[in-house]
């Protein structure tokens, strides 16, 4: 890309405990980016309207100060600063809250470094890809087509160039848009022009699968898991290792085991039905809807946590009409 995209990362750590201010700038200091520790809401606040920050790590439970609203002011006043909320084992309904608010992610203490430094990771890889998607949208000019799509529409060709820049990454991507308008065709479009081409494409319409079947069908069963199961079989997530794993409407998978495949998502690993060993996967995951999963989140009938996992960066393809 261009050096107008390279930046040094800038890191906000908002934390009224010393112990944990040092750790994290101790932390943070082996790693190629700059960081800066305050106590309180306001000094965060004075601290982001005097410096340009990339991302902020914010306790939920701040001296004097909620890092619920620090976190929704921050979105209302710097959207380029993405945060992650810090919140203490049991706290999740909290750390789900300030999601709704705008943070991007969430990590529960105790935390273990690694988790950590991963999370802060994926954040900044999800912030350069947007800033690449925005310099490829300034640039877009006599381009009419990307894989196997082809289209003089201009909010198509903006389209294209975000799918270009996600099948260069492996962040969680969900698609929307009504019946017919390309929703598979864009999932592959990023699988087979990106870094895992040479891995399996697993789609599974989770409308067709009967709810008993569903869990089966996911992770895969050991032999004996049930009677009929005279051989183990592996899951459509397993066959996925290496590739990318397609969840069209994704909205018909039961809340139940809407939280299993959360944990999947968030631990990378699966047991099959039956089983006990855990079988680590490495996979994309791409998932699509022509439904509004806000509006079903609402009702009640998508987990409002699985939701913001796999809504990590939107694509809305407009109606064929």
């Amino acid at each position: 890309m261009t050096e107008a995209l390279a930046y040094e990362p800038r890191l906000l750590v908002v934390d009224d405990d010393p112990l944990i201010r040092d750790e994290l700038e101790s932390l943070f200091a082996a790693q190629p980016m700059h960081v800066e520790c305050v106590a309180s809401v306001a000094d965060a606040m004075q601290t982001l309207s005097e410096r340009e920050f990339t991302l902020a790590l914010v306790d939920v439970r701040i001296g004097g100060g909620d890092g619920i609203a620090l976190t929704k002011d921050v979105r209302e006043h710097w959207p380029a600063v993405d945060v992650i909320m810090i919140t203490g084992y049991g706290s999740i309904k909290n750390a789900v809250e300030a999601m709704r608010q705008g943070a991007i992610d969430y990590i529960t203490k105790p935390f273990q470094p690694e988790e950590l430094l991963h999370a802060v990771q994926k954040a900044l890889e999800r912030r350069r890809l947007i800033d690449e998607i925005e310099y490829l949208r300034r640039e877009l000019s006599d381009r009419y087509a990307f894989a196997n799509m082809v289209s003089r529409n201009p909010v198509m060709l903006e389209i294209f160039a975000t799918l270009e820049m996600l099948a260069r990454n492996d962040v969680t991507v969900l698609v929307t848009g009504e019946s017919g308008t390309g929703k598979e065709l864009a999932a592959k479009a990023i699988h087979y022009q990106g870094k895992r081409r040479a891995g399996r494409f697993v789609a599974i319409n989770c409308a067709a699968v009967p709810e008993a079947l569903m869990e089966s069908e996911l992770f895969g069963y050991e032999r004996g898991a049930f009677t009929g199961a005279m051989t183990e079989r592996v899951g459509k997530v397993e066959l996925a290792n290496g590739g990318t794993l397609f969840l069209d409407e994704v909205e018909s998978i039961p809340l139940p085991m809407q939280a299993k495949l959360l944990r999947v998502l968030e631990e990378r690993a699966i047991e099959r039905l039956g089983g006990n060993r855990r079988v680590q996967v490495d996979m994309r995951v791409v998932a699509a809807t022509n439904l509004d999963l806000a509006k079903l989140v609402r009702e009640g009938r998508v987990r409002e946590d699985f939701y913001y996992r796999i809504n990590v960066v939107p694509i809305e393809l407009p109606p064929l009409r």
